[in-house]
């Protein structure tokens, strides 16, 4: 089991060249992460959709079409924090009811795809698991012109 047990949603642009990240802000519980992070949070709820709802709520100020949820995979890595610990995220697909703006904890929201591969504000999870596997699987799609 890693030190950190996250849900994250992955949410595509129109497109699908393109998915949305958070960055940190400054009342982020963890003060030692400044990387861009997935939407989403720890497992506290007793669901799912209950705790993706939740986190979507406080990050990013919308809901979610429940009917929309779709499991993409597990995925494990060094954590943002590094401090040698490691994060398993369960990444769900899904679509938002209304218009994302960070709130809370969140400082910005970025659209990242895979010309942000080599952006060191990646936390190592999207970097290194999460984006080679959405586009290995089609779910990513490269810009046309890159």
């Amino acid at each position: 089991m890693a030190y950190y047990n996250k849900i994250g949603l992955l949410v595509l642009n129109a497109d699908r060249t393109m998915f949305l990240a958070c960055e940190p802000g400054v009342l982020y519980k963890d003060k030692s992460v400044s990387q861009y992070l997935m939407p989403g949070g720890q497992f506290l709820e007793d669901t799912v959709e209950a705790c993706l709802r939740a986190e979507i709520k406080e990050e990013l100020g919308c809901d979610i079409d429940m009917d929309s949820i779709e499991f993409v995979g597990e995925y494990n890595d060094v954590a943002a924090s590094g401090l040698n610990r490691d994060v398993m995220i369960k990444l769900y697909t899904g679509k938002l009811i209304g218009v994302p703006v960070a709130s809370t904890e969140i400082g910005a929201l970025h659209w990242i795809g895979v010309k942000d591969i080599n952006n060191e504000k990646l936390s190592p999870i999207i970097k290194n698991k999460i984006i080679p596997d959405l586009l290995k699987r089609g779910m990513l799609k490269r810009l046309k012109n890159n």
